[in-house]
């Protein structure tokens, strides 16, 4: 059952690379029910972990899991977008630490993982990687599918 969960999810993401709007907003909905789902719907919120401070957030960027699904989600996010510019860059941005904060309150809610507000940051930096490479592909080439404003 994991596998074909794995698979669906592989799909989705490709077509959402392809720029696939259906794809993407299942992969988010999809994304989020994955939480309550594993545990099978039966809800056991936990407290969320609020502490923030430099050393722990500096030790989250060994959180290697976050950094990648996070860096593949800024991409599908950039994907969607049209137009590649520094406002659909900004937009996409916004949008992967919203679905990053979302995940943390799904974690919470479904008491299946540990909601940690410093997980953020991973995600963050996933994103900022994602845009290093979405500015530096956009640079290189042209006719990437997006008409560039970069």
């Amino acid at each position: 059952m994991k596998l074909l969960g794995f698979l669906i999810f592989l799909v989705l993401a490709i077509l959402a690379m392809r720029g696939t709007r259906w794809a993407y907003a299942a992969f988010v909905i999809l994304g989020l029910l994955y939480f309550p789902a594993s545990i099978g719907f039966r809800v056991e919120p936990k407290r969320c972990d609020l502490a923030f401070d430099l050393s722990y957030a500096i030790h989250s960027l060994s959180n290697y899991g976050h950094i990648v699904a996070f860096f593949f989600f800024f991409l599908m996010t950039t994907r969607q977008f049209r137009v590649l510019g520094w406002k659909s860059l900004g937009w996409s941005i916004g949008l992967t630490m919203a679905m990053g904060v979302a995940v943390e309150i799904a974690e919470g809610l479904s008491g299946a993982h540990h909601c940690k507000t410093v997980d953020l940051f991973p995600d963050f930096v996933g994103a900022l990687l994602g845009m290093m490479v979405v500015v530096l592909v956009a640079r290189l080439t042209t006719g990437s599918g997006w008409r560039s404003n970069i």
